[in-house]
């Protein structure tokens, strides 16, 4: 950590960065697989041609200007992708969230090792440099953050590179009863050395944990993300799952749409048991402005069902979102044409195959959305093999790596799959089904951000 000048703030001066500090070890020595590379350096035009080839009846110029959109909020998002089949063997990307200011970049081999920020500098470099640049406040910069100090200490260092001068470096926590951050009239402080409060004119912001109750709308300091992204669908599942549904019809007659798991918003607790039987004694239950793996639950009998039902008891007037499991096989009983499983990782050499996701991470640039990271997290437990009684089926269809215990985050990043040479296949994906993953992310940016601008501008525009 860099000169500790205040309780939980740190200053970050230009020169700081340390490469061993901001990636994970193995992800620091890999090389990136020469096909993840191949579509990292896809221009828009080649991504919505081959889109358009395998989906004829997509609309060129719509996927084109959707590319080429411009956010007003949400101008850096990760996805979380599953890729799935059916009963035919249909094969797609099903998104299954959305999330503003998303982890990543520690987990995302070098594409260019003369470039060793990376991602970390692409994304301070096309996006937040050029927001930074066309505001007008005064003040000093900041980077704001609740977890995953890896990632956030390098950004604080690429940013103090990148504009050449000090950042200051806050630890923003919910839980904080004497914050080193403020607002005041929507404008941002940080608390300095000699308890003085400084006056920031732009902060990079990585505050995920309930972000609402800290931050402000519409602030006079620029934030990447604002907190209206958050509040449209970046930070909200049943929010984000109501954009997704307003994208589909309004694009419907594109040729395109959101793909995700079927989805029933607004389930009150009471519900939660007979949806448990309409959807044949399996379903995922999540509190809608959880994230980083905490308030989902994945059912696949009456135990656990149980269990969910005691954990969500604590506040009974709570609405959830309820979606179909994504199973780990075709299972008989289940109509074949409206029920999907997991394809997961290709077999080990003891036969077993892992559910996994993929984190897509893209960036509003000069140019349209560009993707910026992808990586992907498989599951603890084989979908291929028997669960054991004792075991819940987390373990099977849960990827997320955040663990959260007494003493704050740690990850499980045994489970983590890099793109790189040795990794990527592992997963028996191609290039195609990256360029359908990032234009699937992309819709959903798109659909948050038009929901952020309906609601909080009260008017939106057009594709």
């Amino acid at each position: 950590m860099k000169l500790s000048i205040s309780s939980n703030v740190h200053l970050v001066e230009p020169g700081d960065f340390e490469p061993a500090d901001h990636w994970y070890p193995r992800a620091l020595n890999s090389n990136i697989h020469p096909l993840v590379a191949t579509f990292l350096n896809l221009s828009h035009e080649q991504m919505v041609a081959r889109f358009c080839r395998l989906n004829p009846r997509a609309d060129y110029d719509t996927v084109m200007k959707l590319l080429k959109y411009q956010p007003k909020y949400f101008r850096w998002a990760g996805t979380d992708l599953m890729h799935v089949t059916n009963n035919e063997g249909l094969r797609k990307l099903t998104l299954i969230e959305t999330n503003s200011c998303p982890s990543g970049q520690k987990s995302m081999p070098l594409l260019d090792f003369n470039f060793e920020q990376g991602g970390y500098r692409r994304l301070i470099e096309k996006t937040f440099k050029p927001m930074v640049d066309n505001h007008p406040e005064k003040g000093a910069l900041a980077v704001i953050y609740d977890k995953n100090p890896m990632e956030n200490v390098g950004y604080a260092a690429t940013v103090a590179e990148v504009f050449d001068e000090n950042v200051y470096l806050a630890q923003f926590k919910l839980e904080d009863t004497d914050p080193p951050v403020e607002f005041r009239d929507g404008k941002m402080f940080v608390r300095g050395e000699k308890e003085e409060w400084v006056e920031i004119r732009a902060a990079f912001r990585y505050v995920t944990q309930e972000p609402w109750d800290r931050l402000p709308k519409n602030p006079k300091t620029l934030l990447l993300n604002p907190i209206e992204a958050c509040l449209a669908g970046g930070r909200n599942k049943e929010v984000a799952s109501r954009a997704y549904d307003l994208f589909n019809k309004e694009f419907e007659s594109k040729g395109i749409s959101i793909f995700t798991p079927k989805t029933f918003r607004n389930v009150a607790y009471h519900e939660l048991q007979s949806y448990y039987e309409k959807l044949g004694g399996s379903m995922v239950i999540k509190v809608p402005d959880s994230n980083a793996g905490q308030g989902v639950y994945t059912i696949v009998n009456q135990r656990e069902m149980d269990f969910a039902l005691s954990e969500l008891a604590h506040d009974p007037e709570e609405l959830f979102i309820v979606q179909e499991l994504i199973h780990s096989n075709y299972t008989e009983g289940k109509d074949p044409a409206d029920t999907w499983y997991h394809l997961g990782t290709i077999p080990d050499n003891k036969g077993r195959s892992f559910a996994y996701d993929l984190r897509m991470m893209m960036h509003a640039t000069e140019e349209g959305i560009r993707p910026l990271a992808i990586y992907s997290r498989k599951s603890g437990f084989p979908l291929n093999q028997p669960l054991p009684e004792d075991m819940n089926s987390w373990e099977v269809y849960g990827t997320n790596l955040s663990i959260k215990g007494d003493d704050g985050w740690t990850y499980a990043d045994e489970r983590l799959i890099l793109f790189d040479i040795r990794n990527f296949g592992l997963l028996g994906l191609g290039i195609d089904e990256l360029i359908r993953g990032f234009i699937q992310s992309v819709m959903a940016v798109y659909a948050i951000d038009q929901n952020a601008i309906h609601t909080f501008d009260k008017k939106a525009s057009i594709v």
